[in-house]
C-alpha cells in the first residue's frame, strides 16, 4: 500500500509535459526513425521506462533459468551413465559400495 501512495503522488507531482527525440543517425536533416512530437506527461515517462526495464530483466531472468535446468538436465545424465558404467564394472558379485548405498 504505502508504494501505490507514493507512485500516485509521483504521478500527480510530475504532469508536465515533455517531448521525447529519437534519431537512430545524428546526421542533419536525415531521420531514419522519428518518434512523433507528441508531449507525454512525465511520469508516464519515467514509469514506462521501469516497466521495460522490468520487463527486459524478467526475460534474461527466464532465459538463464532455462540455460540451467538444461545444464542440470545434462548433468543428471552424465551421472547416470557413469554410476551404471561403474557398476558394470564392478561385476554383479561384488554388489554396490556403502557409499552408493546411501547415496540411492
Amino acid at each position: 500500500m504505502p508504494v501505490v501512495l507514493i507512485v500516485l503522488l509521483f504521478c500527480y507531482q510530475n504532469q508536465e509535459p515533455v517531448t521525447l527525440r529519437f534519431v537512430l543517425l545524428p546526421i542533419e536533416n536525415y531521420h531514419w526513425i522519428e518518434v512523433p512530437k507528441v508531449p507525454l506527461p512525465l511520469f508516464l515517462v519515467v514509469l514506462c521506462s521501469i516497466f521495460l526495464g522490468l520487463v527486459v530483466g524478467l526475460l534474461g531472468d527466464v532465459y538463464r533459468q532455462f540455460q540451467l535446468k538444461k545444464t542440470l538436465r545434462q548433468k543428471q545424465r552424465t551421472i547416470e551413465r557413469l554410476e551404471s558404467e561403474i557398476r558394470s564394472v564392478r561385476g554383479p558379485d561384488l554388489g554396490e559400495s556403502a557409499i552408493l548405498k546411501e547415496k540411492g
